[in-house]
Order: C-alpha cells, then sequence, then structure tokens
C-alpha cells in the first residue's frame, strides 16, 4: 500500500509540472502532421522552368577570370543568370558573380535583378509588395548567410522570397505556413531562442520526466488489476 501510494503521488506531482508541456507535446505534434510539407517550404509554388541552354560565345576564358580576381580562386563555375552567361565563383572568403563576356564584376545582385529573379522562382498568384535589403539576424533566415534580398508578395499566405546578392541564388522560402511550423517547432522543441536545438537539457530533462511519468501511470494501472485484500 505505500508503495502504491508513493507511485500514485508522484505521478500526480510530475503530471502538474510537465502536464503544459505535454499538451503542447500533443497538439503540436498533431498541428505539424496536419500542414502539408511542401506547403510548409512553399515548394507548391515554385516556378517550373525549363532548362536553360548554356551559352558559350564569346566567353572569356576561365582562366583570364581567375587571374583578374586578385584573391586565390577555390571555385569556378559557368552558370546562366537571367539570361545571361555569368562565372560563379569563390574568391577567398567571398563569393562572387562576374559577367562571363565582359569580366565585370555583377555581385552584390542589385535590387532589379533580386526581384526578377524572386518573380522567375515564384508560381503564385500574388504580385510583387515590397523588395527589402535584410542584413540583421532573424529567425526567418537564420540558417542563411547576410546580408540577403527579400522579396515580399501579396498572396494568402504572405510569401517571402530570399535571393542571396551574392550569388543571385534563392536561399530561402518563407510564407505563414512556415511561420506557424516554426513556433510550433520552437515549443516542441523548447528551444525558444534559435530554434533549431533539441539537445539541450531542458528538453532532456522535461522528456525524461514525461518518460516517468508514463512509467509511474503504467506501474498504477498494473497495481488497478491487483486484487485488494479484504
Amino acid at each position: 500500500m505505500k508503495l502504491r501510494r508513493f507511485v500514485r503521488q508522484l505521478h500526480r506531482w510530475i503530471g502538474l509540472i510537465i502536464a503544459a508541456q505535454l499538451v503542447l507535446w500533443v497538439v503540436g505534434g498533431l498541428v505539424m502532421s496536419a500542414l502539408r510539407l511542401e506547403e510548409v517550404k512553399g515548394e507548391d509554388r515554385i516556378a517550373a522552368r525549363p532548362v536553360e541552354p548554356l551559352a558559350t560565345a564569346g566567353l572569356l576564358a576561365p582562366a583570364q577570370v581567375v587571374d583578374a580576381q586578385g584573391a586565390p580562386v577555390s571555385s569556378l563555375a559557368l552558370v546562366m543568370l537571367d539570361g545571361q552567361p555569368v562565372y560563379r565563383l569563390k574568391a577567398g572568403a567571398e563569393q562572387r558573380l562576374v559577367d562571363a563576356r565582359s569580366g565585370a564584376r555583377l555581385s552584390p545582385v542589385p535590387r532589379e535583378l533580386a526581384e526578377r529573379l524572386a518573380r522567375a522562382d515564384y508560381a503564385g498568384p500574388g504580385e510583387v509588395a515590397g523588395v527589402d535589403w535584410v542584413d540583421t539576424p532573424g529567425l526567418e533566415y537564420r540558417e542563411r548567410g547576410l546580408p540577403l534580398w527579400r522579396v515580399r508578395f501579396a498572396d494568402d499566405r504572405a510569401t517571402a522570397v530570399y535571393v542571396s546578392p551574392a550569388t543571385g541564388d534563392v536561399v530561402a522560402r518563407r510564407n505563414d505556413l512556415w511561420r506557424v511550423f516554426d513556433f510550433v517547432w520552437m515549443l516542441h522543441i523548447m528551444d525558444y531562442d534559435g530554434r533549431e536545438d533539441f539537445n539541450h537539457p531542458l528538453l532532456i530533462a522535461t522528456a525524461a520526466s514525461a518518460l516517468l511519468f508514463l512509467f509511474t501511470g503504467l506501474t498504477m494501472l498494473v497495481f488497478s488489476f491487483r486484487p485488494t485484500r479484504p
């Protein structure tokens, strides 16, 4: 009887301590499973673009481009960007875009080009609502290298497309579904700062407490099937 009473009291106290987080885990799991990941990532509104043939006429030789950089070049690739051939390279610690015909440096990508690149990537119903230069850390682009161009679209999801001024790449797509998912994910992993760390002591301690809560509950269930003495 003493053991049964102890297990019951322990179960109650653990339940009182972690009840809110248990609710958040269940609700968070429900919300995240209900949202379509394709829509959360904005992949359903990525424009389907045909493969653009690589222009090769009148291009500078890669060696000429490398020699003109003034820093060791560790990578170089010829790509098409906004209908023009460009060399995308890394000189020292810096990524650069260079016109493949004239050798002129194209990075950082200007506002107008960033908007065109975002428009070409986007297949949703909204028009461009604004273009912002982002150079301070934020939750929507915490894992991306700053600075970035943010191109906002006036659609039903408040979509934002992030373009790297260094490479011209679309590096992130964010919308209201992603923002809901990210908030619920924060509550789920209990990382209220960076929203990425799921190995921190608070989460581990809470998960261990939840396991103990489950164990004490199962123990009480076993006790309930045992016949009591008259």
